[in-house]
């Protein structure tokens, strides 16, 4: 596997890369772009780190700023809830009904379309299995308060009657009158959100590679930096998926050293759906098809999706003749930088793989995270560089030193796109 160093003496804006190969022999010296110093190390380890890889080779973004902010929801949904104390009464008149959620998407002469009911002069709510009426009842909006999360409506096809607390509604555009010129947007589309660029360092010594070495072992000092970008790279993996911003915001102050640092928040740290297998679930492919279903559908997300699998919950995964028999296929496709066993399902199209740190985070091991590419990205603070330390010109130790540095934030959207499945 080859290892790169940067000569820090290359012209200005490029760097100067030493490669040496498999063998320790040395490769031709060139010069390369100082960002792409981030994709050379991908290649090390890549199935160690398959989130990092695909992160270092699909586009990123840029800022200046220690906080990123970033429209995490750009479309507008179209579900809404019943809320409130009591069943919301209907008559002729317009009624006022509190909403658990989607009062946002909502705006006046909207029209609403309540797939189960209890009204007068319409057909039954529901089937005894629970299945929609053939006829809906449809609401007209009269009024929207946001801050009260609150819609007013009138029935349109219905005389009288009730809806149940937790009732679903679903917005189905609007019905203006002849005179009317504009309407009346939602206030809260789109939706903001923010991370923190978090920096990460990696010191590659010479000094405590000679402490440490056994000179009866066959381990050289192209070996031992190898192992300390693997660790590095784990590091990035791991922060990806697990870390979490501040409670109290940005300003977390370390109360050893009394300085602020900055914890970038990771793709579990953004309200993702959490889906695991349930008593419910007849078996293992019933539970992956409940699955596929929540995670494809009513979330403006792409037809394609990325698996990040553990250890236990590829072991589990043994169990299913779905996976199994898409597995005989032997279908793999090469894109950014990953080799993805290539999955199908009636909902959408899987690339999965086995990810390596969630195995090394105990339970997670009987995980999968589901994350739509489309809408996750790694925007750079300082891209990944390479610094060497003259510490003997500066008198502090015989040693050559060399330091991994980048400063990194994700940005991901549309949080119900991506998700967390759990086999236990």
């Amino acid at each position: 596997m080859a290892e790169i160093t940067i000569d820090s003496k290359a012209p200005n804006g490029t760097v100067g890369t030493h490669v040496v190969n498999d063998d320790h022999t040395a490769a031709t010296t060139q010069e390369i772009n100082r960002p792409s110093v981030s994709k050379k190390l991908a290649k090390i380890g890549w199935s160690n780190a398959p989130l990092d890889t695909m992160l270092r080779n699909i586009g990123k973004g840029s800022t200046n700023s220690d906080k990123f902010e970033f429209f995490s929801v750009s479309a507008r949904d179209v579900k809404c809830k019943i809320g409130g104390s009591t069943a919301v009464s209907l008559s002729k008149t317009a009624v006022e009904i509190t909403l658990s959620e989607g009062v946002h998407c909502l705006s006046k002469s909207g029209v609403l379309v309540v797939p189960t009911y209890n009204v007068s002069n319409k057909a039954a709510s529901a089937t005894k299995d629970g299945a929609p009426a053939t006829t809906p009842l449809m609401l007209h909006i009269v009024d929207v308060n946001y801050s009260g999360g609150k819609v007013t409506v009138v029935p349109i096809n219905a005389e009288s009657g009730s809806l149940n607390l937790a009732t679903e509604m679903y917005r189905a555009g609007i019905a203006c009158d002849q005179d009317t010129a504009i309407t009346d947007d939602p206030q809260a589309m789109p939706v903001k959100d923010h991370n923190y660029c978090q920096r990460f360092l990696c010191t590659i010594s010479e000094n405590a590679y000679q402490a440490m070495q056994d000179k009866d072992v066959e381990y050289g000092l192209n070996d031992f930096k190898e192992q300390a970008i693997f660790d590095f790279r784990l590091q990035s993996e791991a922060a990806a998926i697990f870390g979490g911003g501040a409670i109290a915001g940005e300003n977390f102050i370390d109360p050893v050293t009394y300085k602020r640092k900055l914890h970038m928040r990771g793709v579990l740290d953004f309200g993702i759906q959490n889906i695991p297998m349930q008593s419910g679930d007849a078996d293992i492919d019933a539970y992956l098809n409940r699955a596929m279903e929540e995670l494809f559908s009513v979330n403006n997300g792409s037809e394609e999706r990325i698996l990040l699998y553990g250890a236990g919950f590829a072991t589990k995964l043994a169990n299913s003749k779905w996976w199994t028999k898409q597995l005989e296929a032997n279908k793999t496709e090469m894109k950014w930088g990953v080799t993805w066993k290539m999955v199908e399902s009636n909902f959408g199209r899987l690339r999965g793989i086995m990810d390596p740190a969630l195995s090394l985070f105990g339970p997670y091991k009987n995980c999968a995270l589901v994350i739509d590419p489309a809408h996750l990205r790694v925007v750079e603070q300082v891209p990944m560089q390479e610094r060497k330390l003259d510490l003997q010109k500066a008198g502090i130790r015989n040693s050559h030193d060399v330091v991994l540095e980048e400063s990194i934030t994700l940005e991901l959207t549309n949080p119900k796109a991506h998700g967390l499945l759990t086999i236990l």
